[in-house]
């Protein structure tokens, strides 16, 4: 796996980040902008307004980032990390847990379509950020963005999301966090579910679709967060266990859901949401009695059960692939990362540095 550390300003990081590979990031651009746009759209607009008033920082790496990248302007480089006007269907998976001997821990997926696992993968990037403010942090980013997918930072924070459940409330909310930000500015603003809480209580969420996302600090503590627009739905873990996964589980999402996008639930995307929801419920007395991180390792990709969590072929509904996983450990934040075609004994495994 591609490794690098990015140190400096918010600018000099994101002018490294864009430099890695112009092409890359412009393409990724291009396969956007071949979709109906508009830079002059009320939501971009504000929506850059609200990030250049809350998040300067980021606003400077992405404007550096898209100088780096060749890109024409920053509108450009913005659009880019916000695809306003392109929804993506992935299907991820996010649990959290806490083992008897290593202590909190997370499984977190990137799941695919056959079409997007290759651009995914050749694009991924593990990326260490030690310098960022208030938090340094590590985990899988890309050459396209400037934003990590999965997290831990120095406190000991762990971040894994889900995206791609269909939105029931469609106001555009622009003045709100857009969901391809979150985890990146969960991981580097947050050191423990506390304040996770208050930060998505605070920022909400915004752009086409909606997003769930778990969160596992150092001292065990495990929130499961379903965002939708103006409507946030936290959970605490049960039995010191949380899973989430690509539809809304809580009954403050998921019956208005129901109710105002009946076709959603009856379609083979929730069926493989389902799934995995099913698997987990199926076997949770084994997970319960996990004790270490490699226990957790061995069960997910030896047992092929349907509906697990490492999706592979054969084993969902639909044509799902895990391109990228994260086990994660807290307390000693340390990563072990595999990227497609995903084997056991084929990963690489690190530390977020003292």
């Amino acid at each position: 796996m591609e490794t690098r550390t990015f140190r400096g300003s918010p600018a000099e990081i994101g002018r490294a980040q864009g430099a890695m590979n112009p092409e890359a990031a412009q393409d990724y651009l291009k396969f956007w902008q071949a979709r109906p746009h508009d830079f002059e759209n009320a939501y971009f607009r504000r929506n850059m307004a609200f990030m250049r008033r809350e998040f300067p920082d980021m606003i400077d790496q992405i404007e550096a980032f898209g100088e780096a990248a060749g890109m024409a302007s920053f509108d450009h480089a913005y659009f880019g990390h916000i695809l306003w006007t392109g929804p993506v269907g992935d299907a991820c998976s996010t649990l959290g847990i806490v083992l008897e001997d290593d202590g909190p821990a997370m499984l977190s997926t990137n799941d695919g379509g056959t079409d997007t696992v290759p651009g995914t993968v050749s694009n991924s990037v593990v990326s260490f950020f030690p310098d960022t403010k208030p938090h340094g942090m590590m985990g899988f980013g890309t050459r396209r963005q400037v934003t990590l997918g999965m997290a831990v930072n120095d406190a000991g924070l762990a971040v894994g999301a889900n995206s791609g459940h269909r939105k029931f409330n469609f106001v555009s909310n622009p003045e709100h966090l857009n969901l391809y930000f979150v985890v990146h500015l969960l991981a580097q603003h947050c050191g423990d579910c506390d304040d996770v809480r208050h930060f998505v209580e605070q920022y909400r969420l915004s752009g086409q679709k909606g997003m769930n996302l778990v969160t596992v600090d150092a001292g065990g503590n495990i929130l499961g967060l379903e965002l939708e627009s103006e409507n946030v739905a936290i959970s605490e873990a049960q039995d010191g266990m949380l899973l989430e996964v690509n539809h809304w589980q809580h009954p403050k999402l998921q019956n208005p859901s129901r109710e105002a996008d009946p076709e959603f639930w009856d379609g083979p995307y929730y069926y493989n949401s389902q799934a995995r929801v099913v698997y987990f419920a199926h076997y949770r007395n084994v997970f319960a009695r996990m004790k270490t991180l490699q226990e957790l390792i061995d069960f997910s990709f030896d047992v092929h059960a349907p509906g697990r969590i490492l999706q592979t072929h054969g084993l969902n509904v639909g044509n799902l692939i895990s391109c990228q996983v994260m086990f994660a450990t807290t307390r000693d934040r340390k990563m072990r990362l595999y990227l497609h075609p995903i084997e056991k004994d084929d990963y690489e495994e690190f530390e977020f540095p003292n």
